[in-house]
């Protein structure tokens, strides 16, 4: 009997340490690129990433200001749902931020490490981008990749 106390005691401890983990949320926003018209082939060149003083990214690509041809999809992990304000990692790019300001609409914007400059920033994402060209999705093309 005091053996099954404490299997079930162990049990309800690890119930209760999961529900009371904070779940994370990942969250994708959208960079629009440019495309190749025919073929739909995206392109992941450093210009497509430039950081002006972030990179913009939208968590609905139809909020974008200008509709690209594709886009390329970020995600970022989060506490909870997004609010105004929020920020946290971006998959795959270690040091990269992205943060939630709603300004304009559904618009987030992705910071590079502080002893990154610009260029060298736009160079590493458009490399995270070529070799995870997977998360290419289409914009106004229905034929991405």
């Amino acid at each position: 009997m005091r053996h099954l106390t404490a299997k079930l005691t162990a049990s309800c401890l690890l119930a209760i340490a999961f529900m009371t983990t904070p779940a994370l949320a990942d969250v994708d926003i959208y960079r629009g690129v440019d495309a190749n018209q025919n073929s739909g082939r995206a392109s992941l060149a450093p210009s497509q990433f430039s950081f002006n003083p972030d990179l913009s990214t939208f968590n609905d690509p139809a909020l974008a200001p200008v509709q690209k041809r594709c886009n390329f999809r970020f995600t970022v992990t989060l506490a909870d749902d997004p609010v105004v304000g929020d920020h946290g990692p971006v998959v795959g790019l270690e040091g990269y931020t992205a943060t939630f300001d709603n300004n304009p609409a559904g618009h987030w914007g992705i910071a590079h490490p502080a002893n990154v400059n610009a260029d060298a920033a736009k160079a590493a994402v458009s490399a995270y981008a070529q070799v995870n060209r997977d998360r290419v999705v289409n914009g106004t093309l229905n034929n991405c990749n």
